[in-house]
């Protein structure tokens, strides 16, 4: 039975693709499909309420992503549940005035297969097109179905990546904890919808606990790595001190860290908010410093190797004072790519800070550097400052 255009709707945009950037595994099944029957255009299709939007397409103009639904081919794809061919649309009554039949396109011949939703819905079609009348032999019409089959294990892997990232930035925290005479503000962009990188905020009875992580790799393993590392830490800040914390957490992610050669750099502090003074370790992470009014900056010490490197590694939390003016920035290595060195990337840092205005100001000013430049990993930044006397 089919399914109602409202409900359709609901599970198509359900899958979470409309308008989504072109991506080189649904691009590789259009170039495969123009090759494997022969013909000129190929284009995997998505029939939203009123327009047929391409997610990929070869042989057609490149700018080409959508039109409109009442003229497309795939509008009557879908109102079926088998392969469509049309052999010859100059001899069809319902394609014989179509603009892409009669215009420059010249299309002849279309043959398209329903793409799925996985609650059956069919929400578009994997087509290909030629300029000459042609037909499809049933083995060729099983090739068509199979390869709309793998189409839409992808939709549905799509699916389950933009849930996957919805759930990671619930795990973030969506607001920062009130201490009084300190601004705080972050930010997290996943290099791919998922991510391994995280940063963690809350305070506890005896102040305000900061973490950065950097999961090894990034992606859907990185993600859920990265989520257990989180847990880990917020169960072990509650009853420990900042050394503590990373020592007993990173004994207890050891072994899974081992088992999927994995290890994740941390910075991790604890700040007393009436003195400033800030204990913390960094656990192979060596992207945290402090800039202070007059331009001074200064780089924190490291704690150690990564977790998951050495088994029974021992951290060392260190101690410094943020001091009225002052402002504790972190990062993780998503922004050393742009940079020769990391001197150089913290130097740019400590200027973003120097340049003044409040913590969300500062961690702006490294948005706007990532919109601008082509990030290739996760990027974070935190960013503490201490409000003037």
């Amino acid at each position: 039975m089919d399914t109602p255009e409202s409900e359709r709707l609901r599970a198509l945009r359900a899958m979470n693709v409309l308008d989504t950037p072109r991506e080189e595994r649904f691009d590789r099944v259009v170039r495969l499909a123009r090759t494997l029957f022969h013909v000129p255009m190929a284009a995997i299709t998505l029939v939203d309420e009123d327009r047929q939007w391409h997610k990929a397409n070869a042989g057609f103009a490149r700018e080409f992503t959508e039109g409109p639904r009442e003229q497309s081919f795939c509008h009557h794809t879908i109102q079926r549940s088998s392969v469509m061919k049309v052999k010859d649309a100059t001899n069809d009554a319902r394609f014989a005035d179509n603009p892409a039949v009669t215009g420059d396109t010249q299309v002849r011949f279309y043959a398209g297969q329903p793409l799925h939703a996985p609650d059956g819905a069919r929400i578009g079609a994997l087509c290909i097109v030629d300029t000459k009348p042609r037909d499809l032999t049933p083995d060729e019409e099983e090739v068509l179905v199979e390869m709309a089959r793998w189409v839409e294990g992808e939709l549905s892997f799509q699916r389950d990546i933009a849930k996957a990232a919805e759930i990671q930035q619930l795990l973030m925290p969506n607001q920062a904890p009130t201490c009084e005479g300190y601004d705080l503000a972050a930010l997290c962009l996943p290099a791919q919808q998922v991510g391994g990188d995280f940063f963690d905020w809350y305070a506890l009875d005896h102040g305000l606990q900061i973490h950065v992580a950097d999961v090894m790799g990034k992606g859907v393993g990185a993600a859920l790595i990265a989520a257990s590392v989180r847990s880990m830490f917020r169960g072990a800040s509650q009853f420990n001190d900042q050394e503590a914390t990373i020592n007993k957490a990173g004994r207890a992610l050891e072994p899974d860290l081992s088992s999927v050669d994995a290890f994740v750099t941390v910075f991790s502090a604890r700040l007393e908010p009436e003195s400033g003074r800030l204990s913390y370790v960094d656990a192979g992470h060596g992207l945290g410093g402090i800039a202070g009014p007059g331009g001074s900056y200064r780089t924190l010490k490291t704690s150690g190797l990564p977790l998951g490197v050495l088994r029974d590694a021992h951290w060392r939390a260190h101690e410094t004072t943020l001091a009225p003016g002052e402002t504790l920035v972190i990062v993780s290595d998503g922004f050393l790519d742009h940079f020769a060195t990391v001197d150089a990337a913290m130097e740019r840092a400590a200027e973003a800070v120097h340049a003044g205005g409040s913590a969300q100001v500062i961690v702006d000013r490294f948005r706007s550097f990532a919109s601008t430049h082509a990030m290739t990993d996760d990027a974070t930044v935190v960013v503490l400052r201490r409000e003037p006397t």
